[in-house]
């Protein structure tokens, strides 16, 4: 079988001739090591080359190399699918890009809302992480100018007229597009930053106007995506850590359930997968997520948080497919090659039988994960993966 028919097996439940395996994130460190050359695939490092890359003007550099390097990797260790991302546009403006304030830090601004935000890439952790804004600065007076902009342009049509920014994806579903399946990123949250949080109980309208347009533009992206050849969603949003969700339950009925159930939808309509990804114990959500709304799937399933694929299986094995969830947290950054064998081995046991279970780490292949152990997880899956 190919890889593209292991997952779409999997989605439907239907057992194949493997378990099908691959990652939602394969940092350009790791991908680096195995393909031995500077690969360009993603994570923060990834961010930051992208930035510099464009200041030399080197954008169809790094939508080759994007290309080239995504498709060595998942064809050198036989992954079954690839999650694609949009690139820059061929039509790019360097004063439009952000300002270099320092060494790996990167200062963004919003010319119409004045809101700014500072990035910086760590060498330690290999994040591109928010060291500094506006919104953490300010906290009401500058998520409000964010909402006003947001709102004017809620009436707006959004299209994707520049089609240069899917010329990756296109490239990369041109070349094994019948033989590996395609996913891609889209999906609606509150903020995790105490503001977005506050604004639930004092400011509720502002959340709904935020999420509003973020929905709307979500479906137009997810008919887009459709136009080029998607396969599944990996969507959702963080909102809990190992304690539960940050908010209760009913903030997600409230505000996030009904704007979930127009996407899925369109994704039925589309015949598209959409998986619901996010960290942290999520227990308290599942019978809304998975027996109200209807995901077709559950990802970034957190070991860490004690989550078990055994229990979902139990639970809601018939009606959702799980994707996950091989501890990226201790096993696949500190263990050897027995110990990464058995937890693939304990996943495919749990979760396999009778499909609906893909193989992946419990969040991403990141920058503390040794190349080597990803390479054991993926052989251990196509030896206890067999059906």
């Amino acid at each position: 079988m190919t890889g593209k028919e292991r997952v779409l097996n999997a989605f439907n439940h239907k057992e194949g001739d493997f378990v099908p395996v691959s990652d939602q994130l394969i940092v350009s460190k790791v991908a680096s090591e195995i393909i031995g050359r500077y690969a360009y695939t993603g994570g923060g490092e990834f961010e930051k080359d992208k930035i510099e890359l464009l200041y030399k003007r080197e954008r169809d550099f790094l939508v080759e190399r994007y290309v080239e390097d995504t498709l060595k990797l998942h064809e050198q260790l036989d992954l079954d699918f690839i999650r694609v991302g949009l690139v820059p546009s061929s039509a790019y403006s360097i004063e439009d890009l952000p300002k270099r304030i320092g060494e790996n830090t990167y200062l963004y601004e919003n010319k119409e809302t004045k809101n700014w935000s500072i990035y910086k890439f760590s060498e330690l952790s290999g994040q591109f992480f928010c060291l500094d804004s506006s919104i953490d600065k300010e906290g009401f007076p500058a998520l409000e100018r964010e909402i006003k902009y947001i709102e004017k342009k809620l009436n707006d049509d959004i299209k994707f007229d520049d089609k240069s920014i899917f010329e990756g994806w296109d490239k990369i579903v041109e070349k094994v597009g019948d033989k590996k399946s395609i996913a891609f990123s889209a999906g609606i949250s509150i903020p995790m930053r105490q503001v977005y949080l506050e604004s639930i109980i004092l400011k509720p309208d502002w959340i709904e106007i935020y999420l509003d347009y973020r929905t709307k533009w979500t479906i137009e992206f997810i008919k887009e995506a459709k136009k080029h050849n998607a396969d599944f969603i990996l969507g959702g949003g963080d909102l809990a850590d190992k304690n539960g969700p940050v908010y209760n339950p009913n903030v997600f009925r409230k505000f996030l359930m009904p704007r979930y159930k127009k996407i899925l939808d369109v994704c039925k309509s589309l015949g598209l997968f959409y998986v619901y990804r996010s960290d942290g114990n999520t227990r308290p959500l599942w019978n809304m997520w998975f027996l109200e709304i209807g995901f077709d799937g559950y990802g970034e399933i957190d070991k860490s948080a004690g989550i078990k694929l055994k229990e979902l299986k139990e639970k809601y094995g018939e009606k959702i497919t799980l994707v996950g969830n091989v501890d990226c947290a201790k096993t696949l950054v500190y263990g050897n090659k027995d110990q990464i064998y058995e937890e693939v081995k304990e996943c495919i046991e749990d979760a396999a039988r009778g499909g609906g279970y893909i193989l992946t780490s419990s969040n991403s292949i990141h920058y503390n994960v040794p190349a080597k152990n990803f390479i054991y997880m993926v052989e251990a899956a196509r030896k206890f993966g067999k059906y």
